[in-house]
């Protein structure tokens, strides 16, 4: 639905906008005002999509009331005086109607509003995607994606997302994954910042767990929990971890 106010000084004007945009089921009047200043409140109030906007008012004018506003919404100039025509464009007005004027001038109007209004909104999707795709890669880039494991003379990558969980074992981790474990040298500490949250969880001092493969969680008494996983491990929690667990856990 496309929000609309209409500021003009002439209750007759005013009323015969509100019948012509009554024919267009997507536009909505929420809001109408008699001069320039009560239109700069109720734009302020209720920030609508587009502003039908007489330019001759007595009060303060169609130009005045744009520059009374901190954000200015599409503005459509609605007026008796073709001479307004050129200054209105300077402030990009996005249309002048020169009353009077028939249903199918509106409609051309109205038309133009659409396509600037979904025109805005694919701008803001692709904006916001673009922002949101710029936090996903600079996520990736802060938390461990990988681990390079050697063995035999050889060298192994193993993904992150693969591990199931993780067992702290000496000075070694032991990586838990569906085809076989691995061990990793490295500290429980250390190798607990370098994981996003979001997809891991300490529990204990000695285990890692990924919350992908908690198939469920149950509370033990005692400020301990019981995890059993996916693959059919069940590893307990310890009491000095039960706030780590309730802050980054869900339920299961």
């Amino acid at each position: 639905m496309i929000r609309c106010v209409i500021v003009d000084d002439e209750f007759l004007a005013r009323e015969r906008l509100k019948k012509l945009l009554a024919e267009h089921s997507d536009f909505e009047v929420v809001a109408e005002a008699k001069n320039g200043e009560l239109g700069v409140e109720v734009i302020k109030i209720k920030a609508p999509d587009v502003v039908f906007l007489d330019i001759q008012m007595p009060d303060l004018d169609g130009f005045g009331v744009i520059n009374n506003l901190d954000k200015v919404p599409h503005i459509v100039f609605t007026t008796a005086y073709d001479h307004y025509a050129l200054k209105a464009f300077d402030v990009h007005a996005l249309d002048y109607l020169l009353k009077p004027f028939d249903e199918d001038r509106l409609s051309d109007t109205l038309e133009l509003v659409r396509d600037r209004i979904a025109s805005d909104q694919s701008s803001l999707l692709a904006s916001q995607m673009k922002s949101l795709l710029k936090t996903f890669d600079e996520s990736k880039g802060k938390f461990r994606r990988s681990f390079l494991i050697k063995e035999k003379g050889f060298e192994n990558e193993v993904m992150v997302e693969e591990v199931i969980y993780m067992e702290a074992q000496g000075n070694y981790v032991k990586l838990v994954t569906e085809k076989k474990d691995y061990l990793y040298r490295i500290g429980m500490n250390v190798l607990e910042s370098e994981l996003d949250p979001m997809h891991f969880m300490r529990i204990h001092r000695t285990y890692i767990l990924s919350k992908q493969w908690i198939e469920k969680q149950s509370y033990q008494g005692n400020n301990e929990f019981k995890f059993t996983l996916r693959n059919g491990a069940v590893l307990n929690s310890s009491r000095s971890f039960k706030k780590h667990i309730a802050e980054h856990s869900t339920d299961h």
